[in-house]
């Protein structure tokens, strides 16, 4: 019971701590970004609103995380 819940909770914030499908890379974009979202700077520059990862690293990728953390 115990490694099953060890294992859920692993599960959950791996869940939580992805980011969401709706930012996207686009052509022209210095930052991955929402398509639907209205913008309020240049696209060259970063909009805390509709950009993403919210620190503004440039050709942010993050590391890909398996179930064991490999």
């Amino acid at each position: 019971m115990r490694a099953l819940s060890s294992a859920l909770t692993l599960c959950i914030a791996i869940a939580l701590c992805t980011p969401s499908a709706i930012y996207v890379s686009l052509p022209g974009y210095a930052f991955k970004t929402n398509p639907k979202c209205q913008r309020h700077v240049p696209k060259t520059q970063f909009d805390i609103r509709c950009d993403w990862p919210r620190l503004g690293f440039k050709d942010f990728t993050p590391p890909l995380v398996t179930v064991l953390g490999i």
